[in-house]
């Protein structure tokens, strides 16, 4: 089923008598909180008719399609992109995990500790730099599938001065076979092999320096005997993948909703003046930023000077907040424009922060944008701590249910907002963007759960 777009409707929506009088931020407030609802309606509709939508998958395939023919009436011009991607990204770490572990141990039996060492510190090597940065040393190429990304663009009346660019990812993730709520169950069957492997790294450099007593060679055997245990790290991803409403096919509809404006806005004689607008919808986000970063590869001159407000993760009305740093805290996102949003979000009468993900807490699109010259933050809205309501991300509860339409209307007025102070040249005109001198220069923002953003 194709979802309506603004063929038959033009008019501005409709204002009570006493809103008549409001200032012309609170009707952009009130054009948002329409959006909003559109938005919540799309994702809605989209999960019904293609469900989830791991990388690779017909139904992601189906899904970018949708999107792109969602977009193209709002835009000049409208692309879908191929882009190769390997599913594994996350797995084949651990399944290497596995398959190392008793040639580390075979080694220590036969009083071989430097091989053991020296393959525990290639595999740790090659883990920190693939999970932690973000920056695997190799493709598993057997594995590859074809994703799509989708962007539109909207040219300004004028010459193009300036280029902002929306975006967030229309796949979703794949499930856990086991199950991290029950914490005792989690730790045995996941922690466990981790600990033994860790466990193992560690006699190779104690057998290094000292005799293999009869006790030391006893411990080996048993830990090799406890090899079987590394089967949760082979299967520890499901095929099944969550259904990905709020991470984040609901940003994606934000991203449509926006175009929609701004094509509205156009249509009514108050187009943009010298801002290009991008609308993009990524894939693969959730292997590693693969979508993202082959599109910010082959559209750098594009990126290069352009803001970049991403959408991930966008529940809470009372959450907001933009990143400042990205992939495990790693990649300094822009400090200055990640503060000008919270700006926009008080001025409008909201709460929102500014803050770096934490160590293990993962990425988002926005790192790739800053790699690429842009100045980029993710807009995110979800209180990763509070244990009274469990995050949904990466489950089957990642439903529409779980949305607050209020957050959607702020992340949207906030988005509008911020074109209009970018084409009016006014976005930095407030002492605001600098940085505090009692504010620290890496903000963290701690999470209770461990996933990959």
């Amino acid at each position: 089923m194709r979802y309506s777009l603004f063929r038959k409707r033009m008019k501005a929506p409709p204002l009570t008598e006493g809103q008549r009088t409001v200032g012309r931020q609170q009707g952009e407030r009130l054009k948002a909180g329409r959006l909003a609802v559109m938005a919540i309606a799309l994702t809605r509709s989209l999960i019904e008719q293609f469900g989830p939508r791991a990388s690779g998958s017909d139904a992601n395939y189906a899904v970018a399609s949708e999107i792109a023919r969602s977009l193209k009436p709002f835009c000049d011009q409208c692309e879908e992109s191929e882009v190769d991607i390997d599913p594994t990204f996350h797995s084949l770490p651990l399944a290497l995990m596995a398959y190392l572990y008793p040639f580390v141990l075979l080694f220590l039996l036969f009083r071989l500790p430097l091989l053991a060492l020296i393959l525990v510190c290639l595999y740790g090597a090659y883990l920190v730099r693939t999970l932690y940065y973000y920056r695997p040393a190799f493709r598993n190429k057997r594995a590859t599938v074809k994703g799509i990304n989708v962007h539109g663009i909207i040219e300004p009346q004028g010459q193009v001065k300036k280029t902002v660019i929306f975006s967030a990812h229309h796949d979703s993730a794949r499930l856990f076979r086991h199950n991290r709520l029950n914490r005792l169950s989690y730790m045995l069957t996941v922690g466990v092999p981790i600990a033994l492997f860790c466990l193992a790294g560690i006699l190779s450099i104690l057998l290094l320096f000292t005799a293999q007593s009869i006790g030391l060679t006893v411990m080996i055997v048993l830990m090799l005997a406890l090899t079987p245990r590394f089967l949760a790290l082979i299967r520890f991803y499901d095929d099944a993948a969550s259904p990905g409403g709020g991470d984040n096919l609901n940003g994606v509809a934000m991203v449509i909703q926006l175009a929609r404006y701004f094509n509205w806005k156009r249509l009514g004689s108050e187009g943009l003046g010298s801002t290009r607008l991008i609308f993009c919808s990524f894939d693969g986000e959730e292997v590693g930023l693969q979508g993202s970063t082959a599109w910010y590869e082959r559209h750098r001159e594009l990126a290069s000077g352009a803001i970049v407000l991403n959408f991930d993760a966008v529940y809470r009305a009372d959450a907001l907040t933009f990143l400042e740093r990205d992939i495990n805290g790693t990649q300094k996102l822009d400090h200055a424009l990640a503060r000008r949003c919270v700006d926009i979000a008080h001025s409008m009468g909201w709460k929102a922060r500014s803050e770096s993900i934490p160590r293990l807490g993962g990425a988002t699109d926005a790192a790739p944008a800053q790699k690429a010259g842009a100045l980029a933050t993710t807009l995110t809205a979800v209180f990763w701590g509070d244990h009274s309501q469990p995050a949904v991300y990466h489950t089957t509860a990642d439903t529409v249910d779980a949305i607050e339409e209020e957050a959607v209307e702020r992340a949207i007025s906030i988005a509008i907002r911020l074109v209009e102070l970018v084409d009016s040249d006014s976005l930095w005109d407030v002492s605001e963007t600098e940085i505090p001198p009692d504010e620290p220069e890496q903000p963290s923002l701690s999470f209770s759960k461990l996933t990959y953003r």
